[in-house]
C-alpha cells in the first residue's frame, strides 16, 4: 500500500465551517500539522476503500483515485459529525450516500491505532444521564437527587422531598433546562407520553471544564438564566471568564472522562452553596468554540497537539 501522509497527519470529520471545527483546522494549520479534512458536504471526494488481503490493508483513495493511504497513518482523528439526512433535505439519494460514508469513517475511528476524539462507542454513555451519574458518582463528584418519570404524582412526590425541581431530557439530545413552575405543573400529563428527567434545583457557581488528555480549561459562567446557554433568548446574559479549580475537582474531571474513555470532553459543574462539587453531565463532543472565542482559552491549538501526539 502506497502511503500519501506521514504520522502525524490528522484527519477532521465535519463541517469546515461550523465554530469547533473551523476553530481546530486553523490550529492545526499555525501548529504545521498536516490535516486530512474529511468534508461531509464533500464526501464523495475522499471515498473510503478497503482491502482484504494477506496484509489487511484498510485505507482511503487521495483524489487521484490510486494512491491508498494506509489507516495507520492517521496520528489522530477527529469526529463531530452533522445529520448527513439534514445536510441534503432536498436531495435524500445523496444524503443516505453521506451518511453511509461518515459511518464508515466512524466505524474507521473504532479501530484507528491512534488518538480519536472521540469514539462514537464512548460518545454513547451521554445517551443515559442514569448511567453517566453513576460514573461521575464513581469519579468523587456529588451528583443531584434526579427522577426519571412518566407519573405526575411521583414527580410531586419527589418535589416534595427535595424542594424545588429542574426538567429536561433524560437523553443525550440537547434541550433547555426548566423550572418546574406554576405553569410546567399543568403540564405533567404530558409525560406520561415522554418519560422526562427531574433534578433538584441546586443554587452556585456554574463551571464549565474542558479536558484535553490530562489538561483543563476551566471557565466560571455568571448568569441570570436558569439555563445560561440560552440566558438571552429570555432576555438575559450569560457572561463567560476563566477560572481555576482546586487540584482535587480538576483530577475528578480527568478520572471522569477518562473512565468514560473520552479523551476530549466538557464537563457542567456547579460548585454549589452548600459547599460540595456536583457533576451534571460530561459532553463528548463540547461546543466548546464559544469557551474559546470569550475566554481566549488555547482549546483548539491544545487539541490539535494532543490529536497529533505532541503532549
Amino acid at each position: 500500500m502506497n502511503s500519501a501522509t506521514d504520522a502525524t497527519t490528522v484527519g477532521v470529520l465535519g463541517l469546515p465551517g461550523e465554530g469547533p471545527t473551523q476553530l481546530l483546522l486553523q490550529a492545526l494549520a499555525d501548529e504545521g500539522i498536516a490535516t486530512l479534512l474529511l468534508d461531509q458536504r464533500r464526501f464523495d471526494r475522499t471515498p473510503l476503500h478497503s482491502r482484504i488481503d494477506e496484509s489487511g490493508d484498510l485505507g482511503w483513495a487521495c483524489p487521484d483515485g490510486q494512491t491508498l493511504i494506509a489507516l495507520d497513518s492517521l496520528a489522530g482523528l477527529y469526529l463531530r459529525p452533522m445529520d448527513d439526512l439534514r445536510l441534503w433535505p432536498a436531495d435524500p439519494a445523496r444524503g443516505q450516500a453521506g451518511q453511509a460514508w461518515t459511518q464508515a469513517w466512524v466505524e474507521v475511528a473504532e479501530r484507528l491505532p491512534g488518538r480519536v476524539a472521540n469514539r462514537v462507542s464512548a460518545m454513547a454513555s451521554n445517551g443515559s444521564k442514569p448511567f453517566q451519574s453513576q460514573h461521575l458518582a464513581a469519579a468523587g463528584f456529588s451528583v443531584p437527587p434526579m427522577l426519571i418519570s412518566t407519573e405526575p404524582q411521583e414527580v410531586l412526590d419527589f418535589e416534595a422531598e427535595h424542594g424545588p425541581l429542574i426538567y429536561k431530557s433524560a437523553s443525550g439530545v440537547r434541550s433547555i433546562v426548566r423550572p418546574l413552575d406554576a405553569a410546567a405543573k399543568t403540564r405533567l400529563p404530558q409525560i406520561r407520553y415522554c418519560p422526562t428527567l427531574f433534578q433538584k434545583r441546586l443554587q452556585g457557581t456554574n463551571v464549565r471544564v474542558h479536558v484535553i488528555g490530562e489538561t483543563t480549561f476551566c471557565t466560571e459562567i455568571d448568569s441570570d438564566g436558569l439555563d445560561y446557554r440560552y440566558a438571552s433568548r429570555d432576555g438575559g446574559s450569560t457572561t463567560l471568564r476563566n477560572t481555576t479549580l482546586d487540584a482535587t475537582t480538576r483530577w475528578r474531571c480527568i478520572h471522569a472522562a477518562q473512565a468514560l474513555d473520552l479523551p476530549f470532553a466538557g464537563l457542567d459543574l456547579m460548585l454549589a452553596d452548600d459547599g460540595l462539587s456536583y457533576c451534571f453531565e460530561v459532553n463528548p463532543s463540547p461546543g466548546y468554540s464559544w469557551y474559546e472565542d470569550a475566554t481566549g482559552q488555547p482549546i483548539a491549538r491544545t487539541l490539535a497537539r494532543w490529536l497529533a501526539g505532541r503532549c
